[in-house]
């Protein structure tokens, strides 16, 4: 949630090369890098490259963690790319899936939130957005999913209307600015691709 894409590519990478240096490759291991270096290229710019990447993941047998962070990750692409349609398409699904999959835990469910929220603003549905976005900001002190908050609080900053909001614009900059500094507090740094 952080960013650091960058770094983290060359992680990925390795991944890959480890789950297909086998002499027998592992599908779910292949997957996963190949979805992490899918949200890397994405995370840096390199769209054309995410979904090329996207592209070789393998639809999973049974819905799991794997299929959640693929729908993210072809959600937010197309997000970046304005098709909305597609963004809501695929984040509903992975919200469904969460649902569904035994090793999605409440983490992914509360992202899958944040995804749809945002797909839904790509996607000109601006109210129900701030509805989904609202449920999972109380989920994210609930649950202390501090850079989860973050990323709804500056949502729901952009799509504020203070005649059906829960939350004043003022009250969303602090809660924006407490989850901010409680990650560098925790030692995190926020990452610019």
């Amino acid at each position: 949630q952080l960013g650091g894409h960058q770094r983290a590519r060359g992680l990925d990478g390795r991944a890959l090369a480890l789950a297909r240096n086998e002499h027998q490759a592992d599908p779910e291991a292949t997957a996963d890098a190949l979805v992490g270096l899918a949200a890397d290229a994405l995370g840096i710019g390199r769209f054309a490259a995410s979904a090329a990447l996207l592209r070789r993941v393998p639809e999973p047998p049974a819905p799991s963690r794997l299929a959640v962070r693929r729908n993210w990750v072809t959600a937010e692409l197309a997000m970046v790319t304005g098709d909305g349609a597609t963004a809501v398409r695929h984040a509903e699904q992975a919200l469904e899936l969460t649902h569904d999959a035994p090793d999605a835990g409440a983490r992914h469910q509360v992202k899958s939130q944040v995804v749809l929220a945002g797909a839904l603003c790509c996607a000109g549905h601006v109210d129900r957005a701030r509805a989904v976005a609202e449920a999972a900001l109380q989920d994210t002190e609930r649950l202390g999913l501090i850079p989860l908050r973050w990323a709804l609080a500056c949502l729901l900053i952009d799509v504020n209307d203070a005649a059906s909001a829960s939350y004043s614009v003022e009250e969303l900059c602090g809660l924006r600015d407490e989850a901010a500094e409680l990650v560098r507090y925790r030692g995190g740094q926020w990452q610019h691709r």
